[in-house]
């Protein structure tokens, strides 16, 4: 059964056993919009783990301006756009579009207060190039802006007609194409969240180039990127995480707004300036809002993928298993609840966990010919070398156990009472609430 989320506002609680006459700790797992229900004995060791919550509310507006006048390694922002008359603003996607517009308008306010002749602002909204069913949701999922000088552009990665060539990235050589607004405004801003990400090390700053204002064949090459090399939370080294500064870099971002929020999307603070020393420094708040530390690995992990901002399909979820890995003995079992609306994900995601059996063959399958999802497709199959997966999902039972090669559950109870039959008679359980978001760190390491 899936509870609306509004009936699911305590994440844990205890509940009477009427069978046996003890308590039983429920705990309610986003599941798209509402949660599923969880029910573990007291008896069983189990522990809870989640990143830190923002527990006192932030006045949003002077926060963002505040950061705006006073950025990292830049003058203030009211100075800049003095001495400019045009403007482009790239939009973030991803789960936080709405915090992203509480910044978009302050932004503007700035703008318009400062900005120096004829008004020619561009805002870029990127369209999701994976998702097709949130393409006609981005301007209502971001707030419209209807005043008669901003010119509001839906970037399509696949219009070769919208997008100028700037360049190659010089260590990884990919080829940067990027909006044409983008390339023609005097200053060159990027609006968005930082959060931890296993395969660009974390969200925001320089992502305003690629993916989020460039073409296709950009956006595939740092893919294959992440296809090819390994990454990690936070790993900001990385080829693919090189490569996105390179990107931005040769195309110009000039000055980057980024919230960087908790797990449950309360806003921590507003980091603003120069695209990569202000993006670093909020990299390191968000580093700090996201791990979390235990003492004893477990048997048997319970991950949410998050809810819908996170589960829309299996390739957005399969983030999350990296929490369940890290909290897990190898050999444990890791039970990823999420709900899958709209299906497994692109081609490539499918192909890869199915035709391969370990990172190289999906590297080898990526250099040959890359699909986006190998990225992903590479993570999972490492984690089924590692770990059993169950999936509780709306996606079909045959394709979970014939192209995932995993065992499909209605629920996460039902998840429970199959986990156990290959686990010791007493395992130790750990329950994720947030997977993507949660960056399990044991203390004896």
């Amino acid at each position: 059964m899936n509870v609306p989320l509004a009936n699911a506002g305590n994440f844990k609680r205890y509940v009477d056993n009427p069978i046996l006459g003890s308590k039983l700790m429920r705990f309610d797992l986003r599941y798209g919009d509402g949660s599923l229900p969880l029910d573990i004995s007291g008896r069983i060791p189990f522990e809870t783990l989640s990143p830190i919550s923002v527990e006192d509310s932030i006045d949003t507006e002077r926060t963002i301006m505040n950061a705006l006048e006073n950025p990292v390694d830049s003058i203030p922002f009211s100075r800049i756009t003095s001495r400019v008359g045009s403007a482009t603003i790239v939009v973030n996607g991803g789960p936080d579009i709405k915090l992203s517009s509480s910044l978009l308008d302050t932004v503007l306010e700035s703008l318009h207060a400062s900005i120096s002749g004829p008004t020619n602002i561009s805002i870029i909204y990127p369209m999701e190039f994976i998702q097709s069913t949130q393409r006609a949701d981005t301007f209502e999922q971001i707030g419209h802006h209807d005043l008669s000088d901003y010119h509001q552009i839906l970037h399509d990665p696949r219009m070769s007609e919208d997008l100028c060539y700037v360049g190659e990235t010089p260590t990884h050589c990919t080829p940067v194409y990027v909006n044409e607004a983008f390339m023609d405004a005097e200053v060159k801003i990027g609006i968005g969240t930082i959060r931890s990400d296993v395969f660009v090390g974390a969200t925001g700053g320089r992502m305003s180039v690629i993916p989020y204002s460039s073409g296709i064949k950009s956006i595939s090459r740092n893919y294959k990127l992440q296809a090819t090399n390994s990454n990690s939370p936070f790993d900001t080294g990385s080829a693919a995480c090189i490569d996105l500064e390179e990107a931005s870099r040769l195309a110009c971002l000039d000055f980057i707004i980024n919230a960087v929020p908790d797990w449950k999307g309360n806003l921590k603070g507003v980091i603003a300036g120069n695209p990569y020393t202000a993006w670093h420094n909020g990299v390191a708040i968000a580093k700090s809002m996201t791990e979390t530390y235990f003492n004893h690995k477990a048997d048997i992990a319970f991950v949410s993928a998050g809810g819908s901002s996170n589960d829309r399909t299996l390739y957005d979820a399969v983030d999350s298993l990296h929490a369940g890995k890290e909290a897990t003995e190898h050999g444990g079992v890791i039970i990823l609840v999420a709900e899958c609306i709209e299906g497994a994900g692109p081609d490539g995601f499918v192909r890869g966990v199915s035709e391969c059996n370990s990172r190289e063959e999906i590297s080898l399958l990526a250099e040959t010919g890359f699909e986006i999802g190998m990225e992903k497709a590479r993570f999972f199959v490492d984690i089924l070398n590692s770990r059993k997966v169950i999936i509780c999902s709306r996606l079909r039972e045959s394709l979970i156990a014939e192209r995932f090669r995993s065992t499909a559950v209605k629920d996460p109870q039902e998840g429970y009472e199959v986990a156990k039959t290959s686990m010791v008679s007493n395992p130790r359980i750990v329950v994720i609430p947030q997977g993507i978001g949660t960056l399990p760190i044991m203390k004896n390491n």
